[in-house]
């Protein structure tokens, strides 16, 4: 019986960043970066890590500006979620990731590429929720 695990997702135009909590919700790990042209096809991606997971949440980062004001990417981001609920029937919820890509970029090593920033982020976002958890 697998215990139920909350999914962690950092929305880009291109990519989606994506972490898994592990150990019945104690911490998060990096899980893949979904490369997309489709969004369709990205759907399709979450909704089978989703399944295969048993995860029953997704947080989904939310990039508010420095005054707290809802951007321009923060309004692609609540379009995403709301397209993402249709298609996979799972809760959503935000968590501020305002500080999460600057701790990613300081996580990982300025010499290699950042391919690894969304996935880390990704990681960062679902942490900071399951620590509010506690």
């Amino acid at each position: 019986h697998n215990e139920e695990e909350i999914l962690g997702l950092d929305y880009g135009e291109k990519r989606i960043g994506v972490s898994i909590s592990k150990l019945n919700k104690k911490m998060a790990v990096p899980h893949s970066i979904i490369q997309y042209k489709d969004i369709e096809i990205a759907f399709d991606e979450i909704k089978r890590i989703t399944e295969t997971n048993n995860i029953k949440l997704i947080v989904l980062g939310m990039p508010k500006t420095l005054k707290n004001e809802i951007g321009f990417k923060a309004k692609e981001v609540m379009s995403f979620k709301e397209k993402l609920v249709e298609n996979i029937r799972i809760d959503v919820e935000f968590e501020d990731e305002r500080l999460s890509t600057a701790q990613a970029l300081n996580s990982i090593n300025k010499k290699s590429k950042n391919q690894y920033v969304d996935d880390s982020a990704a990681t960062i976002i679902l942490n900071n929720y399951l620590e509010k958890l506690r």
